[in-house]
Parts: structure tokens; sequence; C-alpha cells
């Protein structure tokens, strides 16, 4: 397609697409807390961008109770799981104009520690309610197997997209090569991380490439075998060079200690943020310093936003993120 171009999330967005479809039986006793915080961040980005949540026809009478306002559109879809970030199509622009791109997500490879669903292939079943047309990728991904920097340059990890779960006949130049066409203009390897239980190392995890130009990373105190890798891709990114040539910024952002965690699966990542128009709406963990510490660090790296921090602990121990929840559409820039 002419012009294809993979764009970061903190360009201007025209709505973004949240769920409101929490299942008890595999939040558990998780599910209460995780309801009221997914309902807090939809409430904070709807203030700053339109939300258009997607909510299955059992739940529609519970999402019109939460009287949202008029800055989020209840639509009624097959939705049956809120990481809205990989079972829904990602977003890039053609001359302008978004383009949907259905990435074939196959339930983060289908790993043990999740059950399979209708919903996984959403962009499939609910196509018409993301675009009219939409391409499909040369390979097996998620929307948070990667991130996207300035000028399309794309971050991404061996232990995710490279895994035998999802692509096991390619190889790094056969994936490299499927994200140029689909609008990379460079595309970083990093080492991830194949330990993680669910995602097998997600780059939005620790990577965000911020508005200011900086890399924020986020650091561990661990002395692990992931964090020997986290340290490995710390030392690429730091030796990294914009297209001028000059130094890509890198800014070390410490994760909240290891007594903040409340599961095998708590994603503890300040740097998974989502970007609505305008502001920052990031994690916070009871981590009086850290937390601090990464607010400042959100402060600079998008100059002029406002940084909203919110408590998500219940959300965080099933594996995800405020990023993770959210797919940007972005706005139109055609002339």
């Amino acid at each position: 397609m002419s012009g294809l171009r993979l764009v970061p999330d903190w360009i201007p967005h025209s709505y973004c697409w949240m769920a409101w479809a929490i299942d008890p039986s595999e939040w558990g006793k998780d599910a209460r807390g995780a309801r009221q915080e997914l309902r807090e961040v939809i409430a904070t980005i709807s203030r700053f961008e339109k939300v258009r949540l997607l909510t299955p026809p059992n739940l529609l009478g519970d999402a019109r109770a939460q009287h949202f306002g008029s800055d989020v559109e209840i639509v009624e879809a097959p939705v049956d799981d809120i990481w809205m970030r990989d079972i829904a199509p990602i977003y890039a622009l053609s001359e302008g104009e978004p383009v949907c791109i259905d990435l074939n997500f196959n339930g983060w490879g289908s790993t043990n520690y999740r059950r399979a669903r209708p919903g996984d292939r959403l962009a499939g079943v609910a196509r018409d309610l993301f675009a009219s047309t939409m391409l499909n990728a040369p390979f097996v991904a998620e929307g948070g197997a990667f991130v996207v920097g300035h000028d399309a340059v794309v971050f991404t990890t061996r232990s995710c997209l490279l895994n035998p779960n999802r692509n096991p006949h390619f190889c790094r130049s056969d994936i490299e090569a499927g994200l140029i066409r689909l609008g990379a203009k460079k595309v970083v390897w990093l080492e991830g991380d194949p330990d993680e239980k669910i995602t097998s190392g997600h780059v939005d995890g620790y990577i965000l490439p911020a508005e200011s130009g900086e890399l924020l990373i986020q650091r561990t105190d661990a002395r692990d075998h992931s964090a020997m890798l986290r340290n490995l891709d710390i030392r690429t990114l730091q030796g990294l060079r914009a297209a001028d040539r000059n130094a890509v910024p890198v800014r070390l952002v410490s994760a909240p200690r290891i007594a903040m965690r409340t599961s095998e699966f708590f994603a503890d990542s300040y740097v998974n943020v989502y970007t609505p128009n305008a502001a920052v709406v990031a994690p916070r963990f009871g981590d009086p310093l850290r937390d601090a510490d990464a607010r400042r660090a959100l402060e600079r790296a998008f100059p002029g936003r406002k940084v909203e921090m919110l408590s998500i602990p219940h959300l965080a121990s099933g594996g995800g993120g405020i990023r993770c929840l959210v797919q940007p559409v972005p706005a139109s820039t055609a002339v």
C-alpha cells in the first residue's frame, strides 16, 4: 500500500478502542478490583480523547450503568478480553489516512498460562467495526510485541517475534522484511525475555520511545537470567544512533521494588503507558520513591502533557499495564 508508515503512540488520535470485558472466572479474587481499576482508566483517558468501548452483549447494561459520559461510546461486539493492544488490529498511516492491520494474533503463542477464546480473532470476527478494509501482516504478532519511535523506527524482541510459538518457520530477516512492508523504516532487535510466562517478553514492558526523542528503559533490581538480558538490551540501546547520526538519549527508570509484586504475572512496568491527546496515563505501584522518579521521567519525556498516574495492582496482577488496554486510532494527517 502506498506510503504506509507505522506511527508512534503519541501522535494525535481520532479516538481509541478499549473493552469492558472482565471475566470473573479468569480473574478470580482480582475481578472486582480489576473492574474498578479498568473503569478509572477508561474515565481518565476519556477526559483527553474519545473512547470507543467494545462490550459483549451480556455486559451492555453493566457498561451503561458506569455512566462514563458522552466521550465513551459503548459498542456491542464479540469481545471477551480487555487487552485490546494485542487482540485488536493495529493502525498505521497511508498517505495520511489510518489503515488497519491484522497481526494474526494467536493468544500469545497459545501458552499454557491462558486459555484460548473466540475473541482472540477479534480482528477477523469484528472486522467491520475497525475498518472497511484491513491489511494482513505476513507473520504472527500482537501490538505489545513492538513499539514505534521517531522516524518509524520499530523496537522488538527476538524472544517474542522469533519464538516458535508464533513464527516457527520465519527467521529474523523474514520478520524484519514484513515489518518494513507494514511501514517500519528501521527495526531494532533486542533480546527480550524468553522466561516471561505469557507474552514471551513484550518490548512494551520495558521500552518507551518518547515524544522528546528519549528512550525510557526500565531497569530491574533482579540478578537473574532475565535481568542479564535486560542489561544487554540497555547496552544495545545506549549505542543507538538516530537518523542524524547523533546518539539517541537514553533514560533509565527503576522498577518498583520486588516487595510490591502480588503475583508471578505481575506487570510492574512504569513505561507501559498510554498517551491520549495532551496526556500520559501511567501506573503507580505504591513505592513512593520510585513512583515519583517515574513521574519526573515521564514529565521530561513528554513535555507539555499532563501526567496522570493510576493505581492498577489488580490489572497488573493479570500480566498487563495501561498500554495493553488501549488501541489508538491515529488522526488523519491528509491535506
